[in-house]
């Protein structure tokens, strides 16, 4: 039997709902704000703290990484229509940053000399992200912190396969977190040359100037196709394939060659060729042209249609898997798929970029995401059980 999705929830910038990303999705918007750093102009996308909601007692007292993914873990939930304590269920968490901001809003107390809350170490400790679903859910099964860079929520994914194919649990709490936008973070990055600067945005496939940082919060409740049957609910979507692999090349630079991404396609596309690929695509010239030689060597004179979604929605690090796999999904049940928003098409022209909403058959998307330090995955999501 399969693994199927049976309920998803997340919150973004200014998305708050399934719903809204969809909307978000085909009506081609950009969500993202410039603002001034250090001398800089910079693209952002922040959820504000009055946009998250979620019915759990004092969660208000936790770090706000950890109140998105309650805002979406509940939303999730709702969706699947379950209870998951009544089932053996894993809850896996996947984030880049985990709760770094935390740590650096209290080290900046500390350095002013103010006194540190009795919440401090609680809301320092990485995993947090994950037990506050166990504690506010009551689930007593295995927990999992994953820190893989920016495909940590893909990675999870994987993780909730492997538990459920082995029958190890019957239903996973599968989630992507993160909010980095902090002094610290930012300051980190801008040398490198890797997030866009400037008056315009640009997006993926553009100019190769770089990413926008966004934060947010995505959850996929993932159960064995058996369990999903005999409670007669409507399977979203099956995850056909993932795969992932090390580059084993740098902690700072990825391999220019793409040869782990590479080796992930490959090896998830022998389940079948997708409809579509959602792309990372960062819109920084060393990502993308690593996305783009993967593509071409697969899929380009195959007409595979290319799509990003980080000129809407920025990039979420971490959580950035779990937006593309919901946008995958969103657009397996309504039959489109998303264009990319603020490209260039005129950069890649050998690549077949969506540019305009494309209203199609969708049965099979890929997604594939690189993260800082050499991972690389790839995940093929289908509308059916593929044998």
């Amino acid at each position: 039997m399969g693994v199927v999705v049976t309920g998803m929830g997340l919150i973004g910038p200014n998305i708050t709902s399934i719903k809204d990303f969809s909307n978000i999705l085909k009506d081609k918007k950009t969500i993202l704000n410039r603002e001034e750093f250090k001398g800089e102009h910079i693209f952002t996308g922040r959820v504000k703290g009055d946009e998250m909601s979620y019915p759990y007692l004092n969660a208000h007292k936790l770090p706000k990484s950890a109140q998105m993914l309650l805002h979406a873990t509940d939303r999730a939930i709702e969706m699947a229509q379950i209870q998951p304590r009544d089932y053996a269920t894993a809850i896996i968490v996947g984030s880049s940053g985990g709760v770094i901001t935390e740590v650096f809003n209290h080290s900046i107390k500390l350095h002013k000399g103010k006194r540190m809350s009795p919440y401090a170490i609680g809301n320092m400790n990485g995993h947090t992200l994950a037990n506050c679903l166990s504690t506010f859910l009551q689930i007593e099964g295995p927990t999992f912190s994953l820190a893989n860079s920016c495909t940590s929520s893909l990675d999870a994914i994987h993780m909730a396969k492997i538990l459920l194919q082995a029958n190890e649990v019957d239903v996973c709490i599968v989630g992507g977190v993160d909010s980095t936008i902090n002094d610290l973070v930012l300051s980190g990055f801008l040398p490198l040359k890797i997030m866009q600067t400037g008056e315009t945005f640009m997006g993926p496939f553009s100019t190769g100037e770089g990413f926008a940082m966004s934060e947010g919060a995505g959850v996929l409740v993932l159960e064995s196709e058996e369990v999903a049957v005999k409670r007669e609910k409507e399977i979203i979507g099956y995850l056909t394939e993932s795969s992932m692999f090390q580059s084993a090349y740098s902690s700072y630079i990825a391999d220019p060659e793409g040869r782990a991404m590479v080796k992930a396609v490959e090896r998830t596309i022998k389940k079948g060729m997708p409809t579509y690929i959602n792309s990372q695509a960062l819109g920084s010239q060393l990502n993308d042209d690593i996305e783009a030689m993967v593509y071409g060597e697969f899929f380009v004179d195959k007409g595979v249609p290319i799509t990003s979604i980080k000129g809407n929605v920025g990039h979420a690090m971490g959580a950035s898997g779990m937006f593309q796999v919901m946008a995958g999904l969103i657009s397996i049940q309504d039959q489109f798929i998303p264009p990319t928003v603020r490209v260039d098409v005129g950069k890649y022209e050998q690549l077949p970029v969506v540019d305009e909403v494309m209203h199609c058959p969708v049965e099979q998307v890929l997604v594939t995401s690189q993260g800082y330090g050499g991972n690389n995955h790839a995940a093929l999501f289908s509308k059916v059980r593929m044998t």
